[in-house]
């Protein structure tokens, strides 16, 4: 938590525009990005999780030529199955402040619905807590991570290829993640005892992203706000541009770096905090668009 608030009076007391941005690809077909995988063959010594061009009933191509990872790239995926593979990522900035983590790729699935499916999990901490980000709740509702799009039905037959993407940089302050940190990122696979003859789940074109982007000064500023009193004793009135009249969010941390409240889904312009209840001192308002990522960070004095 202290470390958050380290970084945002860093930003706050320096004067210049600077960018942190960390990417990579997994695509299968380069292999320089390999060593970040695992593909658990001790938990499971028969792992259904195989790397190579797709030759199946429905899976007859990877999504970007040639290769992608699939369930056994010939035959239908075993029963009692319970495969994975991991991918290991050393936090960057994207975490610390936080700002963007992401997380997208591409699937196919075509399995059982009754109880055959497939997971996407996430670790903060190398492998001491595991967020199941397909059925969690409590992390998604401290806003720890929230998806650009539609969340991935990993079971029964999604038809062609379909993407997703979600932004995971609220677990920095919830886990106090420190730049090059260990976290893990899981891709599951589970079947029943019953055959079901059928090809299983399959990923290509991994992206990851973690990335800072601000501008030094005394507040960031990429979305035009007003914060109206200043220090404040009962309301905070919040006014941004909004334009178009996208998707907002404002998440507000105490001084040592505590999330105290989150305001999402605000497709308006303005919106109205009560503080009267909070305790006196220093509180960081950001306020983040979530289709273009752009955000602004202001300090607030609460007084008596």
């Amino acid at each position: 938590m202290k470390n958050l608030l380290i970084c945002l009076l860093l930003v706050f007391s320096m004067a210049s525009f600077s960018q942190e941005y960390w990417d990579y690809n997994i695509n299968f077909e380069d292999t320089s990005q390999f060593f970040r995988m695992k593909i658990d063959t001790i938990a499971n010594p028969n792992n259904s999780w195989q790397i190579g061009p797709p030759q199946k009933t429905i899976f007859t191509n990877a999504y970007s030529p040639t290769n992608a990872i699939v369930t056994d790239t010939v035959v239908p995926y075993p029963n009692n199955d319970n495969s994975r593979f991991d991918i290991y990522h050393l936090a960057q900035d994207g975490f610390i402040y936080p700002h963007t983590v992401i997380l997208s790729g591409k699937y196919r699935v075509d399995s059982d619905t009754l109880s055959d499916h497939g997971t996407i999990e996430f670790s903060p901490d190398n492998g001491i807590t595991w967020v199941n980000l397909l059925t969690d709740t409590y992390y998604y509702n401290r806003n720890c991570y929230h998806w650009y799009s539609e969340k991935p039905v990993l079971s029964g037959n999604s038809g062609d290829w379909k993407g997703f993407y979600v932004n995971l940089s609220g677990f920095g302050p919830m886990f106090n993640i420190q730049y090059n940190d260990t976290i893990i990122y899981r891709f599951s696979f589970y079947s029943d005892p019953y055959s079901s003859y059928r090809d299983g789940l399959i990923f290509d074109d991994f992206h990851f992203e973690d990335w800072w982007e601000f501008i030094k000064e005394n507040n960031i500023n990429e979305i035009i706000t007003n914060y109206f009193p200043n220090p404040a004793a009962k309301t905070i009135s919040v006014d941004f541009e909004n334009p178009k009249a996208q998707n907002h969010c404002i998440w507000v941390y105490d001084e040592i770096g505590n999330l105290i409240v989150t305001k999402k889904n605000l497709f308006s312009n303005n919106t109205m905090f009560n503080i009267e209840s909070w305790n006196n001192g220093i509180y960081y308002f950001k306020l983040t668009n979530m289709e273009t990522n752009k955000l602004s960070i202001e300090k607030i004095v609460k007084t008596e």
